[in-house]
């Protein structure tokens, strides 16, 4: 696994944001993680047209919510905002601002979510440039 010296280039600020991807998940997938993230001890938002309600318990009832606004879950892992948006289905998609990661507390405490969420997917998962995903910063591997 990397080092934050060895990738920290990796997070200057440029504007942009980082994403984390986990690709060809499915419903089940979805609600393995919502169940999980509950279970956690990661502090978490549920936002649905800006006020904060409860995090529902699947992926159906948060599609059915963003047909009349849209929703965040918020994550945060020691002092990194995860928001997570739920566009599709088939992949699991989370952005997290590159300020946020600016030494070796904050990129162990990435890495160690992001461990936590291969896990919980039983898959891969993979940080990229924002809107790259073949761009990869890194692959953490289930």
């Amino acid at each position: 696994m990397h080092q934050w010296n060895e990738i920290k280039s990796q997070f200057e600020c440029d504007g942009s944001l980082r994403d984390i991807y986990i690709f060809g998940t499915h419903v089940s997938t979805w609600n393995k993680f919502l169940s999980e993230i509950r279970l956690s001890d990661y502090p978490i938002e549920f936002k649905h047209g800006g006020k904060l309600i409860d995090l529902p318990t699947n992926i159906e009832s948060i599609k059915q919510l963003q047909e009349s606004d849209p929703t965040t879950l918020s994550i945060t892992v020691n002092e990194i905002r995860v928001n997570c948006h739920f566009f599709i289905t088939s992949e699991i998609e989370m952005d997290i601002s590159p300020t946020e990661i600016n030494s070796d507390l904050s990129f162990n405490s990435l890495i160690e979510f992001l461990k936590w969420l291969s896990n919980v997917a039983n898959s891969n998962v993979v940080l990229t440039h924002e809107n790259s995903q073949d761009d990869v910063i890194l692959t953490v591997c289930r």
